[in-house]
């Protein structure tokens, strides 16, 4: 009997051959491994900055605490003339020192509290009546500092307190109407400033403001000397401060 030879393969042999198969399905898995490596490249950023942004601005939140500060200065006084009642006064220029206590809780919000102190000549009908006083004045005001911009941050600040004046003995020349010692005399007065500070350091700074007053002009108690009137200081002030 003749043999027969089996030469053909069947068929689904050859797409069952696994180099076969494995040439048709590495295009998946490749596209799946890309996915996977793209969102991990997106994500894993994203982890890593917000818990270091955390970190941050649980270490940065108690540095930007608004803290206060004591700050020391010189001023040029500007007084101008006071016309009423038949009477004019004038005041001559003087410099003076200003101290000032500074709490700001946070930007725009905060007090100042100054004491200022200077001393100059009330002339009244032009020297008829003439007086050199000690002044000083206590206020307590509202202030309202920015952020620091550029270097630099502004501020500006309004209230009121009272202002004091004190004749020196010996320096009294009057008519015959004046006595020749006049009373201490205490009045009202509305203040207001405007400026920059220039922080140099982490807690030493410049700082440069003008600086105004509004009150009664002085009459030490002396119908005589009474303008009825209201009359402006201006204080251009130069200092420096530390922050606590």
């Amino acid at each position: 009997m003749q043999s027969v030879r089996l030469n053909k393969s069947l068929p689904f042999t050859r797409s069952a051959h696994p180099s076969t198969s494995c040439r048709q399905n590495p295009y998946p898995q490749t596209a799946l491994l890309l996915v996977l490596g793209w969102l991990l490249l997106v994500l894993l950023p994203w982890a890593v900055p917000v818990q270091a942004q955390d970190t941050q601005t649980a270490q940065t939140v108690p540095e930007t605490k608004e803290k206060f500060d004591v700050g020391v200065g010189g001023f040029y006084q500007i007084t101008n003339a006071s016309n009423g009642n038949f009477i004019r006064e004038d005041t001559t220029e003087s410099g003076g020192a200003l101290v000032s206590f500074r709490r700001p809780y946070r930007p725009w919000s905060g007090y100042e509290a100054n004491v200022g102190y200077t001393k100059f000549f009330e002339a009244y009908n032009k020297g008829v009546v003439k007086v050199e006083s000690n002044v000083t004045d206590v206020s307590f005001s509202y202030l309202l500092q920015s952020p620091t911009y550029y270097g630099f941050q502004p501020f500006f600040s309004v209230g009121g307190g009272v202002i004091v004046f004190s004749p020196i003995a010996g320096t009294i020349t009057s008519s015959n109407t004046t006595p020749t010692k006049l009373p201490t005399q205490l009045l009202p007065e509305f203040t207001y400033s405007v400026g920059l500070n220039y922080p140099m350091f982490s807690r030493f700074g410049l700082r440069g403001q003008l600086r105004g007053l509004k009150y009664k002009t002085p009459d030490f108690h002396q119908d005589t000397l009474d303008t009825h009137t209201l009359r402006s200081t201006l204080e251009p002030t130069l200092g420096v401060y530390y922050r606590f």
